[in-house]
C-alpha cells in the first residue's frame, strides 16, 4: 500500500462517503431483519399453546436486538454524516491517520467516537475505523505525522510512526 497523492480534503471526504455508504447498506440489511423476526414473533404459529412452546418469546428477543442493531447502525450513520471536513494536525476525532509498522506495513485508520472495526475500500486501500477506546486508538490519540508510538498487545510490543494525518 501507497500513501494516496489525492487531495487531502477529496481524501477524506471519499473515506467519509465510503463508510456512509457502508452504513447505509447495513441499514438496509437490518431492517429487513427486524421486520422478519418481528413478522416471526407475531405470526399465530409461532404463538405457543402452552409455557414449554417458546418460539415466539424466543423471536420477540431476536427482534428486540434486532432493532437495537438497527438504531445503532442509524445513530453511527447520524455521526458521519455531521462530521466536519476539518484538517486534522493530529489523531483526533474525524482524522484518518496513516501508520508505518516497523516491519513497513502501511495502514490506513478513521478515528471515530463510533462504528470501531467497520472497514471500508477508497482508492485501493482498506481504511479501518477505531475508536480512541481501543488500544491502537488510545496509543496513537493526540499524535502529528511524523511521531511514534508503541503498543503492548497480548504480550508483544508493536512500534508505530504516524506517516499522515488528514
Amino acid at each position: 500500500m501507497t500513501i494516496t497523492t489525492l487531495p487531502s480534503a477529496l481524501y477524506k471526504q471519499g473515506i467519509f462517503d465510503s463508510i456512509q455508504a457502508k452504513l447505509s447498506q447495513d441499514i438496509i440489511v437490518a431492517a429487513e431483519a427486524v421486520k422478519i423476526a418481528r413478522d416471526t414473533a407475531t405470526h399465530k404459529d409461532c404463538l405457543g399453546s402452552s409455557k414449554y412452546e417458546t418460539m415466539g418469546t424466543e423471536a420477540s428477543y431476536l427482534a428486540q436486538g434486532q432493532g437495537v442493531r438497527l438504531l445503532e447502525l442509524e445513530r453511527a450513520l447520524a455521526y458521519f454524516k455531521q462530521l466536519a471536513l476539518i484538517a486534522n494536525k493530529s489523531a483526533s476525532l474525524g482524522a484518518i491517520v496513516c501508520l508505518e509498522s516497523e516491519e513497513g506495513i502501511q495502514q490506513t485508520f478513521c478515528l471515530a467516537a463510533d462504528s470501531g472495526g467497520l472497514q471500508v475500500v477508497f482508492a485501493q486501500q482498506t481504511i479501518t475505523v477505531i475508536t480512541p477506546q481501543s488500544p491502537m486508538g488510545r496509543a496513537m490519540f493526540g499524535k502529528a505525522a511524523g511521531d511514534s508510538f508503541t503498543l503492548t498487545i497480548a504480550g508483544k510490543t508493536l512500534s508505530y510512526e504516524l506517516l499522515m494525518v488528514y
